[in-house]
């Protein structure tokens, strides 16, 4: 097997590192299992992104969820313990992993499991959000 560094050690030899690189993110956004969501580190995190498996989880399409906030997909059930915690862990530029009750855009509820991980520019400062999201409520 291939430890990481090793995969990405033929980049070092290849003139179209950034379009590889590029078009092998593509391709692990939009046919990942997950629903991957990304925001902005603004006030609100508007999404920028959101990959077609987060669609369909959630009931909403992609323009219905751009420029939007997250908290679009909270309702009465979800908690805000998980919520505080979530805030508190991206202030400090630290990775958060919860999960709590979310809704779809028929107003249905399911529980999510989902990490955030800050995403930093060239000066170190968060300038993004990725989150990873799976629905994880009880099959019926």
């Amino acid at each position: 097997m291939t430890s990481p560094s090793d995969f990405f050690s033929i980049f070092d030899h290849d003139k179209n590192f950034l379009e590889i690189m590029k078009r092998l993110l593509h391709s692990s956004l939009e046919y990942s299992f997950s629903g991957i969501m990304i925001t902005e580190a603004a006030k609100g995190f508007p999404i920028i992104y959101v990959n077609p498996t987060f669609c369909e989880m959630t009931g909403y399409s992609h323009q219905e969820l751009l420029g939007k906030s997250p908290s679009i997909l909270q309702g009465p059930k979800t908690d805000p313990k998980v919520l505080e915690r979530l805030a508190q862990d991206i202030s400090v530029g630290r990775l958060f992993h919860g999960r709590t009750v979310n809704y779809r855009k028929d107003g249905s509820e399911f529980m999510m499991e989902w990490k955030i991980a800050p995403i930093r520019n060239s000066e170190g400062e968060i300038s993004h959000y990725l989150a990873i999201q799976k629905d994880v409520s009880p099959q019926p």
